[in-house]
């Protein structure tokens, strides 16, 4: 067929039936068989192309699976069974092939198959973390998720625009004082730290999970050594999505009651983490008499 032409019916279903474990010259043969009156396998081999030493021979192949059926008189002639009881044949024939098949199974002695391991692969630094992060965002679809701090998201302004560009839903958490900005994209400003000394205020990160089918995490810690990985493992990528969007929750409820939590919580609302430091007495927290924990 050209370049460029638009396939017809008739060879849309030849295809078909080669997909249905037709040989090329019986998908073509069945397909010539669809006319009106029955054919000569001259006639056949005429209309379809099929070299005349093979016609003959494809033609009873088409027989013998009950493709077609051969008429009487010299010279025979051939004639297609419908194509709606030749699908019908051919399912019921599947079916019960399969059935058999599992019949036999069940003898089988299988021995138990050990636990799918999940692919997560290790990144040593912040260049492979960024690098990606970046490949991940050149490849999303639909929606990102990406968080991370201020130097990390520059690193990847160039593929956060081509994901805006694309369609892509981005929405991005951004940690540090200079605002990040993405024309198209959904940013937030992680604002609930500003104006508090944490130990771990150095920590840089970034997060990303991309089209729910992948994710990127890495961290580090004193500020320059960073680790990560990436992967698709549900379970991870369900992790990562909640830790960004439970945030990103945060800093909304931060942006419109920021005053009232400072007051209960303190700069940067560090009081929240009070339940990190030493276990409590029991004096801190008396038995509650009326039963419930």
């Amino acid at each position: 067929m050209p370049d460029g032409a638009v396939a017809s019916p008739a060879e849309r279903f030849g295809q078909a039936l080669l997909a249905l474990g037709f040989s090329q010259y019986e998908a073509r043969c069945y397909v010539g068989l669809l006319a009106p009156e029955p054919q000569t396998g001259y006639a056949v081999a005429k209309s379809t192309g099929v070299p005349q030493p093979k016609v003959y021979e494809t033609l009873r192949k088409l027989v013998a699976r009950g493709a077609a059926r051969r008429l009487g008189g010299e010279p025979a002639r051939f004639v297609a069974v419908p194509p709606e009881d030749l699908l019908r044949d051919l399912q019921s024939s599947f079916e019960e092939r399969v059935e058999h098949a599992r019949e036999i199974s069940a003898a089988l002695q299988v021995p138990a198959q050990p636990a799918a391991q999940e692919d997560v692969a290790r990144l040593a630094d912040r260049a492979a973390v960024v690098a990606a992060a970046a490949d991940a965002l050149a490849h999303a679809t639909r929606r990102v998720y990406l968080s991370a701090t201020c130097e990390e998201l520059e690193s990847l302004r160039e593929p956060v625009t081509g994901c805006v560009a694309r369609g892509v839903a981005v929405v991005v958490l951004s940690f540090g004082r200079r605002p990040y900005q993405v024309a198209g994209a959904h940013v937030f400003r992680h604002a609930s730290t500003d104006g508090a000394l944490y130990r771990h205020h150095q920590a840089r990160h970034l997060a990303l999970v991309a089209d729910s089918r992948e994710t990127v995490f890495g961290l580090a810690a004193d500020g320059a050594a960073w680790a990560g990985v990436r992967t698709a493992s549900r379970p991870i990528i369900a992790a990562v999505k909640g830790y960004i969007r439970h945030d990103i929750d945060l800093q909304q409820v931060y942006r419109d009651f920021g005053p009232a939590l400072v007051s209960a919580y303190g700069p940067g609302l560090q009081r929240l983490e009070s339940y990190r430091a030493d276990p409590p007495t029991p004096a801190d927290h008396p038995l509650d008499t009326t039963g419930t924990a």
